[in-house]
């Protein structure tokens, strides 16, 4: 029953910041606080705990992708990111969720350039939170 809610809640929260992200290109604070109680609070009745080493990584990883793209990417789309690390349960598991959202983000990206006008390419911005919890689905 536990998964369940867990599952279901997850879901919400998904819905809910993808949508503020395809129509407003923003992920709101207040959404990713939310949503990293509930998974704190989901992961704690599971008797889940939350190595502070796997957090110290996890915070290394979104800083370098801040970096790295420097401002290529959002900020919010970083703070889900880590807000998720949260729900997986192990560092493997969110190394794999933030492959497959890099993955479909990229895929979802070509199609896009493929049949959209090439002459307004230059500043396309793509949500990419939709993409962040279809990639993190499968290790919930």
């Amino acid at each position: 029953m536990l998964r369940l809610v867990e599952l279901l809640s997850f879901l919400l929260g998904a819905i809910i910041i993808s949508l503020s992200d395809l129509r407003y290109r923003i992920i709101r604070n207040r959404d990713l606080v939310l949503l990293l109680l509930i998974g704190l609070a989901l992961n704690l009745s599971q008797d889940l705990h939350l190595n502070f080493s796997y957090l110290i990584y996890v915070t290394l990883i979104t800083l370098a992708l801040l970096v790295l793209f420097r401002g290529k990417i959002g900020a919010g789309d970083l703070k889900l990111f880590w807000v998720l690390s949260f729900w997986v349960p192990s560092f493997t598991k969110w190394l794999e969720g933030l492959s497959f959202s890099w993955i479909l983000g990229g895929l979802f990206a070509i199609l896009y350039l493929a049949f959209k006008d090439r002459s307004r390419q230059r500043n396309m911005s793509i949500p990419f939170a939709p993409f962040i919890f279809l990639g993190f689905l499968p290790t919930i």
